[in-house]
C-alpha cells in the first residue's frame, strides 16, 4: 500500500461561469446544465488522477467540490530487514508521542508494525482509545490493551501477536501518582512455555530536582516490587523512562539497578554510551527509552542470536527523520530479541 501526503489544491466551482447568453428565457436551464457538466468532468478527471496515484477515490468529503490531491511520499518497504525472528522473543518499547500525532499516523503504523515482526510492543502516550482500537482492527494477527488512568490522557498500552499467550494484564502502583504519573502496566505472557513478565512504564518527564526525585523513586519502587513479587520470574522492565543511563552515579535515577548488577541489567547500556546517532530521542539528543532485565534472563541475553537496538524507522521514509517525526513520533523504538536455550 502506498501512503500519500495531503495537500489541498483549493478547487472551487461555486459561482463558476456567471455568464449570459443574451436570452434570459434559457438562462435558468443552460446555467445549471453547465455547472453539472463542469463538475462531472472535474470529478472524472480527479478520480482518474487518483487511480493513477493510488488515492482512495471512495473517500467522502464534506464538500464534494473540495477535493484533495495527495502527492507521492511512500514508505520504502522493499528489501526490508525485519527486526524479529521466529526463533526469538522480540519485545519493543515505543513512545508514540500523543498518538495519533497526525491523521495519517494509523495508516503509516499499519505498514511499519508488520516490518518489525515482533511478539509484543509496549507503547506510551496513547491519547486516543478509538484510534488505538482502529489500529488493532486493521492489523493482521495483533491484539492489544490500553489503560485509561494516565495523567493528561497519555496512556500506556500493549500490542501483542495473536500467537502469543497472554495470561493477564494489570496495573500496579495505581495509588502512587507522585512516583508513577502513569501507573505501570504489566503483561504476564507465555512464550514457548516460558513465563515472562513485562512491565511497561512512562516515568515523569522534565528536568529539575523534584522530577528527578520522582524518577528515582519510581526506579526504587519497581526494584522493590520485583524483589517482593517476581523474585524468581523472568522480568523485563521497559519504557520511556525519561532519563539517561550514563549520568554520574551521584544523580543517576537508575543507580539502584546499576548497583545491583547481580540481579538487574540494562540491555541498552552500550547504546547509551555509543554514538548519539543510535539514541532513542534525537530531537534533544539523548537516550531515554530503556529495556531492563532480571538475572533470570542474563544467559538468554548472552546467547548468540540475542540483540538490542534502537530501530531507525525513519530510514523507511522518503524524507527520513523529518517525515518520521511529523507522522509518527519524536522517539525511536528500542527493541530486544532474546534467544532462549532449547
Amino acid at each position: 500500500m502506498n501512503l500519500f501526503l495531503k495537500r489541498d489544491v483549493g478547487v472551487n466551482l461555486h459561482g463558476i461561469f456567471s455568464f449570459s447568453l443574451g436570452l434570459h428565457l434559457y438562462r435558468s436551464i443552460i446555467f445549471p446544465m453547465a455547472r453539472i457538466f463542469i463538475v462531472t468532468v472535474l470529478v472524472i478527471l480527479i478520480n482518474s488522477c487518483a487511480e493513477d496515484t493510488g488515492i482512495d477515490i471512495t473517500k467522502t468529503y464534506l464538500n464534494p467540490c473540495d477535493y484533495i490531491i495527495e502527492d507521492f511520499s511512500e514508505i520504502n518497504i522493499s528489501n526490508s530487514n525485519y527486526f524479529g525472528t521466529d526463533s526469538t522473543l522480540d519485545v519493543i518499547t515505543w513512545n508514540l508521542e500523543q498518538f495519533p500525532k497526525h491523521n495519517s499516523t494509523v495508516d503509516y503504523l499499519l505498514e511499519l508494525i508488520p516490518i518489525l515482526n515482533v511478539d509484543i510492543i509496549a507503547l506510551q502516550e496513547i491519547g486516543s482509545t478509538s484510534d488505538f482500537q482502529n489500529l488493532i482492527n486493521n492489523l493482521n494477527n495483533y491484539d492489544g490493551i490500553i489503560t485509561n488512568s494516565a495523567s493528561y490522557n497519555i496512556n500506556l498500552a500493549f500490542l501483542y501477536s495473536n500467537n502469543l499467550e497472554v495470561e493477564a494484564t494489570y496495573e500496579i502502583f495505581t495509588d502512587n501518582w507522585w512516583s508513577f504519573p502513569r501507573s505501570p502496566l504489566v503483561a504476564h505472557i507465555i512464550w514457548n512455555e516460558k513465563n515472562i513478565y513485562i512491565i511497561n512504564n512512562h516515568f515523569k518527564a522534565m528536568g529539575g530536582t523534584e522530577n528527578e526525585d520522582r524518577r528515582k523513586s519510581a526506579s526504587e519502587k519497581l526494584e522493590d516490587y520485583v524483589n517482593e513479587y517476581l523474585s524468581v520470574e523472568n522480568v523485563i522492565i521497559l519504557g520511556d523512562l525519561n532519563d539517561e543511563l550514563n549520568e554520574d552515579p551521584s544523580n543517576n535515577v537508575f543507580q539502584n539497578f546499576i548497583n545491583d548488577a547481580l540481579n538487574f541489567q540494562f540491555t541498552d547500556m552500550d547504546i547509551a554510551y555509543s554514538s548519539s546517532s543510535n539514541w532513542s530521542y534525537p530531537s534533544w539528543p539523548s537516550h531515554l527509552d530503556h529495556i531492563l532485565i532480571t538475572n533470570e534472563l542474563f544467559d538468554e541475553f548472552d546467547n548468540e542470536g540475542s540483540s538490542v537496538q534502537t530501530i531507525r524507522l525513519e530510514e523507511y521514509f522518503d524524507n527520513g527523520w523529518i517525515d518520521y517525526e511529523k507522522y509518527i513520533s519524536d522517539h525511536r523504538p528500542v527493541g530486544l530479541s532474546l534467544k532462549f536455550n532449547p
